[in-house]
């Protein structure tokens, strides 16, 4: 049987702060961030914008608790899990989130949080939750390839 794939990636804007909890001295936050989407049809140049929950867990929800905020670009690499429940009149509800396993700032000092002017990228804010992917622990050489 073959392995299902949960796997998702996207850069885009955070609409607001991070909101912090600590759920059994975990921590934890819940964010949004906007995606744009450019394209032309008919010789016309159209935008779309995607809005996305986000949560993330542990030493990852406290990077970004501390350095991240409302406008700053950022990429998340992470799965999707579907939450349902029933609402108080009875009907069933479901919403889709990003579970972010590792996330990293874009853009440089200043940005986000109200803008800045910086054209430096500072590529050393990475951070991943620690959670495995699987691939790391397989040597990659060249003989080690099936195909």
């Amino acid at each position: 049987m073959a392995n299902d794939l949960n796997k998702v990636l996207l850069i885009g804007r955070m609409t607001r702060d991070p909101e912090f909890k600590s759920v059994n001295g975990s921590s934890v936050v819940n964010f949004s961030i906007a995606n744009n989407r450019v394209y032309v049809t008919n010789g016309e140049k159209k935008e779309e914008t995607h809005y996305f929950d986000c949560v993330a867990w542990g030493r990852l929800a406290d990077i970004l608790k501390q350095y991240a905020g409302k406008g700053k670009q950022v990429a998340i690499e992470g799965r999707l899990q579907q939450q349902s429940w029933e609402t108080p009149e009875g009907k069933k509800a479901s919403k889709i989130r990003v579970y972010v396993e590792s996330a990293q700032l874009l853009g440089g000092q200043g940005q986000g949080q109200g803008g800045g002017s910086g054209d430096r990228t500072d590529s050393s804010n990475s951070y991943d939750s620690g959670v495995s992917s699987g691939y790391d622990d397989y040597p990659a050489g060249d003989d080690d390839i099936p195909f």
